[in-house]
């Protein structure tokens, strides 16, 4: 994965598709303990479930944002750093699951190779 900062590194539109996807349904995963059935209460704030909750939904904006901004370098064909780091954040998350059968096949190398921003 090793770029030089004059030629940022970009995935391509399916490779940021796919760890997205990925990631968010890892994020779900992770959020399945705080569904609650219609017309249950909500989970009282500062509660184990609650914090659960809202981390989950704050690691989804995360990922979609970073995703985003990955994707827009992608598209317009304008590598750039930002868009690269963005990358490597994305490929640092997938790293906690990396041992997933769900990761796709061909991102498994790009997340163990991800280098610390």
């Amino acid at each position: 994965m090793s770029q030089s900062p004059d030629q940022p590194l970009l995935p391509s539109r399916h490779q940021v598709g796919s760890l997205r996807d990925f990631l968010h349904g890892r994020t779900y995963s992770a959020a399945s303990v705080t569904i609650r059935l219609d017309g249950a209460p909500s989970h009282a704030a500062g509660s184990p479930l609650d914090d659960v909750s809202k981390v989950s939904d704050a690691l989804y904006e995360v990922v979609d944002g970073l995703a985003r901004q990955v994707l827009d370098a992608v598209f317009s064909g304008q590598p750039n750093a930002e868009a690269r780091d963005a990358w490597v954040a994305l490929l640092l998350i997938a790293r906690n699951w990396r041992d997933s059968p769900d990761l796709p096949a061909e991102l498994k190398t790009m997340v163990d190779e991800a280098l610390p921003l």
